[in-house]
């Protein structure tokens, strides 16, 4: 069982947009800094498959 405090909703197109996203430094500072503050595991909920 999971329980949220705290939710990120990325509307992206499909694979390549998430990986180019998640490539960018940027993305990866803020995660980083996020969770150095708020630790916390990801999980997936609701997600249809990306093509």
């Amino acid at each position: 069982m999971a329980v949220a405090s705290a939710v990120v909703q990325l509307g992206l197109a499909d694979l390549d947009a998430l990986n180019t996203a998640f490539a960018l430094p940027c993305i990866g500072e803020f995660i980083a800094g996020w969770q150095a503050r708020r630790p916390y595991r990801a999980i997936r909920v609701n997600h249809e498959p990306l093509t």
